[in-house]
């Protein structure tokens, strides 16, 4: 993470801008749910992909009490079947995709790694909607240094949680979101607290 990060986040949050993302910064994990929750429709469909940061926001619940049908692959005591079913259903299926990135550069990029490439996908060319929360520690400087922090830290701590023995099997699809695809309507959830990998 970038030392003085507040005295970037302005420059981020600008540069997202340019790059045609819609950016709002939250202050901190309850207004970010509030934010991700005005966002999305009661009728609406959501797919959400393998996101520490999204479970630390507490979302999931919330949009199932009010009723909306969620579709995603963390769930206990579950066939590798119906996991592989759901990561497809939730990119295929959804009105709007829950999401955050790996790192966001300071010239706005979206830079991303993946295992399966359903949230790469997802991102670029999935559902009609994107939302992507994302905490402070995700600003990097460059896309040389997002790539960095993905692989010696990022898929390392991930490896640990899954009790996996090499952190390489979680690189297998990377992307560079320079500016938001045409077709996509791609809101940015920048939280002032440190979330998620």
């Amino acid at each position: 993470m970038l030392k003085d990060i507040e005295k970037n986040l302005d420059l981020v949050v600008e540069n997202l801008r340019k790059n045609d993302f819609k950016v709002t910064v939250a202050e901190n994990v309850e207004v970010a749910r509030t934010e991700v929750l005005k966002l999305i429709g009661e009728e609406d469909v959501v797919g959400i992909g393998g996101s520490l940061t999204i479970r630390d926001i507490g979302v999931i619940d919330e949009l199932l009490d009010r009723g909306n049908k969620v579709i995603h692959h963390w769930l206990p005591d579950t066939f590798i079947e119906e996991i592989r079913d759901a990561r497809r259903r939730a990119v295929r299926n959804s009105d709007v995709y829950l999401t955050s990135t790996n790192a966001i550069t300071l010239n706005g990029e979206l830079v991303n790694m993946d295992t399966f490439g359903n949230r790469v996908s997802a991102m670029i060319y999935g559902p009609q909607k994107v939302i992507i929360v994302a905490g402070i520690n995700k600003i990097v400087r460059t896309v040389d240094e997002a790539f960095k922090r993905i692989r010696g830290e990022t898929a390392v701590k991930n490896a640990e949680r899954l009790k996996m023995e090499h952190p390489k099997g979680l690189c297998k699809v990377a992307s560079i979101i320079y500016e938001k695809p045409n077709d996509t309507d791609i809101t940015v959830i920048l939280v002032n607290s440190e979330l998620g990998f």
